[in-house]
C-alpha cells in the first residue's frame, strides 16, 4: 500500500451538525482563459484552478507533490465544516465542466474530463447522508490516524525539508496546528459516540497503544525532535540554539500535552463506548456504507456476494497452484533473518537481481530512485511488512521502500520478489513516479489516485514474476502464491465474510490461518479490514480486470501485441477508474495497438 494511495482513499465525511446546512467556500480563482478559449483550453483552465483551490484547502497533499509552498499548515479532516466545504467544492466544478463539451477535447483530454467527474461525484456520494454519519464519526483509527501520519511528516529526512530557519519555523507552526487536529478529532469522535456510530473496541486498543508507544518516549527520543538532532550546516549557532528551545517547548507544550489528551480521551470515555461487534453490519446504517465502501475501493457497480464468490474460487485455484509448488521444492526454505542489518543488504541484493530485467516488460522506466530503507521504530510495530512512499520529482527525492524490521528473532522474515515488485518496481513505484514525470497531464491526474488501480497495478506487477523467469524457483513461486496472491483472495472473503456476512474477528482470523496465513499476519490483517471496509477488496479485483484487458488485447492483436506498449497505456495516464481504463485499453485496441 502507498502513501498517495492512503491520501486518496476518498476519507470523506460531513458532519452531522453540517448535513442540513452547507458553508459557503471560497470564491474560484479568476479563469485565465479568454472567452474565445477551446473547450480544451477551459478544461485544463478548469483543472488548474479546481486543484490549487483543493490545495488551499489541503496543504497536506500539496507536501506528497513537493509542494512546500504551504508548509506552515496541515490538513485538518476534523475540522467541524471541512466535508461540507468539500462537498460544495466539488458541486461548483462539475457545474463548471458539465458547461464543456467534452466531444470536443482530444483522447487525453476526455480521459481526464472523465476522472474530473468521476473524482467529484465521489465526494458527492461520500457526503450523502447515511455514509456522512460513518466518516464524520471515525475520523481516525488505528490505520490512518493523524497521530500515527503526522510523525512521519514531521521526522528529518522525510518528507517534508529541513534545511533553512524557515523550514524549521513552519514546522513549529504544524506542531501547533497538529494539537488543535487531534483535539478536534476528539470532538468528532464524541459526535459520533451521541450518534451511536463508534469504533469496535480493538482498533480503540491499539490506538491506545499505539499512543502510549510516544508517550512513554522521551522528548529527545520522539520523531518530532529529530529535525533539531540533525540541523543542516546552513544554520547558525544562534539560530540553533533558539530552535532548540522552541522545539521543546512546542513537544512539551503543544504535542505531548495533545497526544495525552487523545489517550485519555480513548482510555476513559471511548473504549467503554466502543462497541464489541467488528463488521459494519454491526453498526446502524452500516450495511448502506459498506456497499459505498465496495464502490468507492473497486470503482466498480459490484456486490459483496459477487465478490464473496469471487474470493472462493480465486483460494481454491491459488492451493492447488501452491500444493504443486510446494511438492516440487520439497523440504528446501527460503532463508530467514534475524536481524535488521543482514535484512536490509537481503532487500538489496533482491533490488539488485530484479531491476535489470524490466526494461524487458517496459518501455519507460522512472527516472525517479527507488531507495529500500526499514522502518523507523515509532511506527514499525504496528506496520505492513512493506510499503510505499513516493518520491518528489521536483525535488529529487527518491521513492521509498519500506520494510519491517519490527521482532526479528521471533519471526521468520524474508525478502520475496513478489513483495518487491509490488511495493517497489515495477508495482507502485512505476505506478506513481511514471504519472508524477509525465508534465503533459494536468496534476490533479499525475497525483490522484484510485485504490482499485494502483494496488491492482501492484498485484498484477507481482505476476510479471513469472515472465521474467523470477519464480522459476519453487521456493520464490511459494512465496509470490502464498505471501502474494492467496492472501489478495483470502481478503475478499475476508472482507465480505466481516461486513457483510456477519463474521466475528476470530472467524475471520482463522479462515486466514487455515488459508495459509501465519496467525499474527492474519489477526493484523483482520484488523485493518475491521477498520477499513472495502480496501482489501482493490488489490484482487484490480488485478483480476488488469490481466483481463491484457487477455482482451492479446487475443485481438495477436502477433501485433507488444506487452511494452500495453503497460504503457496503463501507466502513461496515471491512476484511473477501473470502467476509464478498460474504456481506453478497448480504444487503444481498436486502433491496433500502437
Amino acid at each position: 500500500m502507498t502513501l498517495r494511495t492512503l491520501a486518496v482513499l476518498g476519507l470523506v465525511a460531513l458532519p452531522l451538525a453540517a448535513c442540513a446546512t452547507v458553508p459557503e467556500a471560497a470564491p474560484p480563482p479568476v479563469t485565465a482563459v479568454t472567452p474565445e478559449a477551446t473547450p480544451a483550453e477551459r478544461l485544463r483552465d478548469l483543472f488548474a484552478r479546481s486543484d490549487a483551490a483543493f490545495l488551499d484547502r489541503n496543504p497536506s497533499t500539496s507536501f506528497s507533490r513537493g509542494d512546500y509552498s504551504r508548509a506552515d499548515r496541515i490538513t485538518n479532516r476534523a475540522a467541524p465544516d471541512y466535508y461540507a466545504v468539500e462537498r460544495h467544492a466539488a458541486e461548483v466544478a462539475l457545474a463548471e465542466l458539465a458547461t464543456i463539451d467534452r466531444a470536443a477535447l482530444g483522447p487525453v483530454d476526455q480521459i481526464a474530463y472523465d476522472v474530473f467527474a468521476y473524482d467529484k461525484r465521489r465526494w458527492l456520494a461520500g457526503t450523502e447522508a447515511e455514509v456522512a454519519k460513518f466518516r464524520h464519526a471515525l475520523v481516525i483509527d488505528h490505520r490512518s490516524g493523524e497521530h500515527i501520519t503526522y510523525p512521519r511528516l514531521a521526522s528529518a529526512g522525510g518528507q517534508m525539508p529541513f534545511a533553512t530557519v524557515a523550514d524549521y519555523e513552519n514546522a513549529l507552526k504544524r506542531h501547533a496546528a497538529f494539537a488543535r487536529v487531534l483535539d478536534d478529532s476528539i470532538a468528532r469522535l464524541r459526535e459520533g459516540m451521541a450518534a451511536g456510530v463508534v469504533h469496535p473496541r480493538v482498533s480503540t486498543e491499539i490506538m491506545i497503544a499505539q499512543l502510549d508507544t510516544q508517550l512513554k518516549m522521551r522528548v529527545e527520543e520522539m520523531p518530532y525532535w529529530t529535525p533539531v538532532a540533525a540541523f543542516p550546516d546552513a544554520i547558525g549557532a544562534a539560530d540553533r540554539a533558539r530552535l532548540t528551545l522552541a522545539f521543546r517547548r512546542a513537544i512539551e507544550t503543544d504535542i505531548r500535552p495533545a497526544l495525552q489528551r487523545l489517550r485519555t480521551f480513548l482510555a476513559e470515555e471511548y473504549l467503554p463506548r466502543s462497541r464489541d461487534s467488528v463488521g459494519l453490519g454491526g453498526a446502524p446504517g452500516g450495511d448502506a456504507y459498506y456497499r459505498y465502501r465496495v464502490a468507492e475501493m473497486t470503482t466498480l457497480p459490484l456486490t459483496p456476494d459477487e465478490i464473496h464468490a469471487t474470493g472462493l474460487a480465486e483460494v481454491d485455484r491459488i492451493e492447488q497452484a501452491l500444493a504443486a509448488a510446494r511438492a516440487e521444492a520439497g523440504d528446501r526454505k527460503p532463508v530467514v533473518y534475524k536481524d535488521k542489518a543482514s535484512l536490509t543488504q537481503a532487500w538489496y541484493a533482491l533490488q539488485k537481481r530484479v531491476d535489470p530485467l524490466l526494461p524487458r516488460l517496459f518501455a519507460t522506466i522512472p527516472k525517479t530512485p527507488l531507495e529500500i530503507r526499514p522502518y523507523e521504530e515509532y511506527r514499525e510495530a504496528f506496520n505492513l511488512a512493506a510499503s510505499y512512499n513516493s518520491g518528489d520529482v521536483n525535488t529529487g527525492k527518491p521513492g521509498i521502500f519500506y520494510f519491517s524490521g519490527y521482532n526479528l528473532e521471533n519471526r521468520e522474515v524474508s525478502p520475496t520478489v513478489s513483495l518487491y515488485m509490488h511495493e517497489g518496481s515495477p508495482g507502485h513505484h512505476f505506478q506513481n513516479m511514471t504519472a508524477a514525470e509525465n508534465r503533459d497531464l494536468p496534476d490533479f491526474l499525475r497525483f490522484g489516485g484510485f485504490t482499485a488501480y494502483g494496488e491492482g497495478w501492484g498485484l498484477y506487477a507481482e505476476s510479471l514474476g513469472y515472465e521474467l523467469g523470477l519464480y522459476d524457483d519453487p521456493v520464490e513461486r511459494i512465496g509470490a502464491l502464498a505471501g502474494g496472491e492467496l492472501l489478495r483472495a483470502v481478503r475478499l472473503v475476508v472482507d465480505t465474510g466481516l461486513h457483510a456476512k456477519g463474521w466475528s474477528r476470530q472467524q475471520a482470523i482463522d479462515y486466514m490461518v487455515a488459508h495459509g496465513q501465519p496467525r499474527d499476519l492474519a489477526t493484523s490483517e483482520t484488523d485493518r479490514y475491521i477498520v477499513m471496509p472495502g480496501q482489501a477488496l482493490a488489490y484482487k479485483v484490480g488485478e483480476l480486470r488488469i490481466k483481463a484487458m491484457r487477455a482482451r488485447a492479446e487475443a485481438a492483436l495477436g502477433p501485433r501485441f507488444d506487452v511494452r506498449r500495453f503497460h504503457s497505456q496503463v501507466l502513461e495516464t496515471a491512476d484511473l477508474p477501473l470502467a476509464v481504463l478498460e474504456a481506453k485499453i478497448d480504444a487503444w485496441i481498436a486502433a491496433g495497438g500502437p
